[in-house]
């Protein structure tokens, strides 16, 4: 039997491992977007966006996705600001 890759391995593990109360992937990635307009604007996580980042705190699968979201949103503003001034 061949070995799993690693991170596969871990993100299995995770998955089978998720309580009731957690969130999963695809709940996570429906609300991504309102946690990273908190985080833009410096705004305070409400309780229902606060299992996202504990979803993003466990999950090497998505822990990324933000930093990639708020990447697009800095550019979408730059350039929305460039084509006002």
């Amino acid at each position: 039997m061949s070995e799993r890759d690693p991170k596969l391995q871990t993100v299995i593990d995770m998955a089978l491992s998720l309580l009731p109360h957690e969130m999963g992937c695809d709940n996570c990635f429906d609300y991504l977007a309102a946690y990273a307009d908190h985080m833009t604007n410096g705004t305070t996580i409400p309780e229902h966006l606060r299992m996202v980042r504990e979803h993003l705190a466990r999950c090497v699968s998505c822990e990324e996705e933000p930093t990639f979201l708020l990447e697009a949103m800095k550019a979408q503003g730059e350039e929305h600001n460039n084509a006002e001034g």
